[in-house]
């Protein structure tokens, strides 16, 4: 009775006092967008900081520049995204991502699931790269000329991902974890980039499916809070081009 209620007021009283964590970062997709998903996914209260890149020609960053030594006190690797969680700061975005996963319980329930998260969280981070590179610094800068050869080289990790997920429904196996809420951002991206890659490969595309229809994630996609557009800042090709 008595005791029962007291509990239940301090829980009340403790949910109702939880700050909500800090996402820092452009006003893009990019980095962020995987992080945005798993917080979603984990009913974790949060707000967003946005920076906002200058127009062209100067596409000026001294929005964050500016601040970017003060911004987080003393904290000795200041970047974006950054995340504040009351007295913690995180910087590094598959810090970040693992940050909140561990606390959701999304690394893997066995060693043999966390390997494979941590397999295809440095496999996103690589993908990522030549993603980024692509958008922002094809070779002889020119998007349209370098298009088909990066086409080429996604498809060939593309099959690589396709074996390695195989006829399980998430990357680390039956369950849900960190690394398919890159790998779900970063395949997006680049099916807006390549239109139709995915089409060759079935469980790449049922996996895509299954991924935004988790009801907090089908919610997040459909609401005014999920950026669509841009993936990246102003100055990339993508951006300019109107692809993504």
């Amino acid at each position: 009775g008595l005791g029962l209620a007291l509990a239940l007021a301090r829980y009340l009283r403790r949910s109702r006092s939880v700050t909500p964590v800090t996402l820092a970062y452009w006003d893009i997709r990019g980095l962020a967008q995987p992080i945005r998903l798993l917080l979603e996914y984990t009913k974790t209260p949060y707000t967003e900081k946005h920076f906002i890149q200058g127009l062209a020609p100067a596409f000026d960053k001294s929005c964050w520049y500016s601040i970017k030594d003060t911004i987080l006190g003393d904290y000795p690797f200041p970047n974006l995204p950054y995340l504040i969680d009351g007295h913690t700061v995180v910087t590094q975005s598959n810090a970040i991502i693992r940050y909140i996963a561990r606390k959701g319980k999304l690394l893997g329930s066995t060693p043999e699931a966390a390997a494979r998260v941590d397999i295809m969280l440095e496999e996103g981070m690589d993908l990522r790269n030549r993603t980024v590179a692509q958008a922002y610094r094809p070779p002889a800068n020119n998007y349209d000329d370098a298009l088909p050869a990066y086409a080429d080289t996604l498809r060939a990790h593309l099959a690589r991902y396709s074996r390695f997920l195989g006829p399980a429904p998430f990357f680390a196996g039956d369950e849900l974890t960190a690394c398919d809420f890159v790998m779900y951002e970063l395949l997006d991206q680049n099916a807006l980039m390549v239109p139709n890659v995915l089409d060759a490969y079935p469980n790449l595309e049922g996996f895509m499916a299954r991924f935004a229809a988790l009801p907090a994630i089908a919610a997040y996609l459909a609401s005014d809070r999920c950026i669509v557009s841009p993936c990246n800042n102003k100055h990339s090709h993508t951006s300019q081009k109107g692809i993504c």
